[in-house]
């Protein structure tokens, strides 16, 4: 059944009145019953209201990415998703196009979209009330807290199954405390502490058994409350609070496997400070288009290379020069390096063209390669940034401009209704499986011999390698990295990475480091030799 989503808006006219073209407006959006009370910013121009779509999307759970160098944003919510290309005024999803002329505006690096908009975009019913409507509270038992502090009074959960999310919600009275939160992965649990907090009236433990969580248990200690909750599977977690006057701090639940088997009760045990999880399932890489490589298949011979882009998505352009141009020339030249050395080399494209993500996985994965690189050009709002640097996977970015770079190159896999938003949701399954990590030490390996070889080759400054999460890595079960060859924002930097000689040298830098991979160490560990 498709989903209703209520957006309301309730502010007050003095207020707009006050601060004219921005209001201190507040978003109430009603999710399937559920009142969330959003933290948006809202403005209002020429009689128009328009919300902050990041901060919206992150409190209804949607995913909303605004990248100010590609002048793109990717806005997806349950099934529907939608490219916005602000440089060409179009949203566009399955060959649909909307305008956005008079609809959209960036303000202080925040992307702000009107009400009708959103509205066309997603379906969403929106009205707007001029008078601000108190909500009525249920009364809760309220027990005798120290003085100060704030109390945990209710412990609620919804199901979004065929969203793979589960939403828990602690709700407080007084305010959201401050808190932590930590995973642990070996025992697959969250713990969060609330602090200066009162536990009050609820029951622990909290039953939920549905697919992704077991119980939550809650325990007052030392002046705080400590939470406890039990996984089932490998989960993604997202946080927020939201304050107001419903408070409550919420995190959602991610399934980074999609459940198919009924989910049997869990028993209800004692409330214990740390429960014991439902057993977890061993890790598996089987969400790959074909099934994951055991290491010794891996034929130590081939090499696949995925130049970045193609056809209709130039990647970076600056200074007069596409992304997608530039890497495929040296990708070719990397490839007839390496084949004249007596390596079976593939490409994911031999010209300008687009492959998805599942051509690029179906490619990679067939040949059972010892290297998967991904070339790409870098970009940065600084112009004088300059240099190589390579990515190998990981959970979270590490390393400067790391975050900048995993939202730019994962952002046309999002187009990928199929495929690219339901990554980009399970890549902390892979990046944490056994499979990936016994894999890590010689991606890293692979990854450092690239900055180094290409650096020494080119007189290029080596950044070192870094951690993001790539989806393009996110299926490659064997070494891989994406390396950024050099910056196309830097005019000087732009203008070599143009000339066929510098281009030679850098592919000439790849191929050394993919050469002496092929002999380290660290890939003899991996295959067992």
């Amino acid at each position: 059944m498709k989903k209703l989503l209520t957006i309301s808006l309730l502010f007050s006219a003095l207020v707009l009145c006050a601060f004219g073209a921005l209001g201190e407006a507040q978003v109430v959006i009603t999710v399937n019953g559920e009142r969330i009370q959003s933290g948006a910013r809202v403005a209002s121009r020429d009689g128009t209201l328009y919300v902050a779509v990041e901060d919206l999307f992150r409190d209804i759970g949607g995913i909303a990415y605004y990248s100010p160098i590609m002048n793109k944003a990717n806005l997806k919510f349950g099934k529907i998703s939608w490219v916005l290309s602000l440089d060409k005024g179009v949203a566009i999803a399955d060959g649909r196009e909307v305008p956005l002329e008079g609809k959209v505006f960036v303000e202080n690096n925040k992307l702000y979209l009107s009400l009708p908009l959103l509205a066309e975009l997603f379906g969403f019913r929106i009205s707007t009330r001029t008078q601000e409507t108190p909500t009525p509270e249920v009364p809760q038992p309220t027990p005798s807290p120290r003085v100060g502090a704030l109390i945990l009074s209710g412990v609620r959960f919804s199901s979004y199954n065929e969203e793979m999310r589960t939403r828990i919600t602690f709700d407080f009275q007084g305010g959201v405390p401050s808190f932590t939160s930590q995973i642990d992965r070996e025992r697959n649990t969250m713990t969060i502490l609330f602090r200066n907090c009162s536990l009050g009236n609820v029951t622990s433990p909290v039953a939920v058994n549905d697919p992704r969580v077991g119980t939550i248990t809650l325990e007052e200690r030392n002046g705080q409350v400590e939470a406890n909750i039990a996984f089932r599977g490998t989960i993604q977690v997202r946080e927020g609070k939201l304050d107001g006057e419903n408070p409550r701090a919420y995190f959602d639940l991610m399934s980074l496997v999609e459940v198919t088997e009924e989910v049997p009760p869990s028993p209800v045990a004692s409330p214990s400070p740390r429960p014991s999880p439902s057993p977890r399932p061993s890790p598996t890489p089987g969400l790959s288009p074909t099934p994951s490589p055991s290491f010794e298949v891996i034929n130590r011979n081939v090499v696949v290379l995925d130049p970045g882009h193609g056809g209709n998505d130039p990647g970076c352009v600056h200074n007069g020069y596409q992304e997608k141009t530039i890497v495929l020339e040296i990708a070719k030249r990397v490839r007839d390096i390496l084949r004249a050395r007596g390596y079976e080399v593939y490409m994911t494209r031999e010209d300008d063209t687009y492959p998805t993500l599942d051509d690029r996985y179906r490619l990679a994965n067939s040949k059972n390669p010892f290297v998967f690189v991904s070339i790409h050009c870098n970009a940065s709002p600084n112009p004088k940034a300059s240099g190589v640097e390579v990515f190998v996977g990981g959970t979270k970015p590490r390393g400067e401009g790391a975050l900048d770079v995993a939202q730019r190159e994962n952002a046309p896999f999002l187009v990928e209704q199929t495929t690219s938003s339901e990554n980009l949701e399970k890549l902390n399954s892979i990046y944490t499986s056994a499979y990936y990590l016994k894999s890590r030490e010689a991606s890293a390996k692979l990854g450092d011999l690239v900055v180094q070889r290409v650096a020494s080759q080119t007189g290029l400054t080596a950044r070192g390698v870094k951690e993001a999460p790539l989806v393009v890595l996110g299926h490659m079960f064997y070494p891989a990295c994406l390396v950024e060859v050099g910056f196309l924002s830097n005019p000087s930097e732009a203008k070599k990475l143009a000339l066929s000689s510098f281009q030679d040298r850098i592919a000439r830098g790849i191929a050394d480091a993919i050469e002496a991979f092929a002999k380290s160490p660290e890939l003899a560990k991996l295959l067992g030799g």
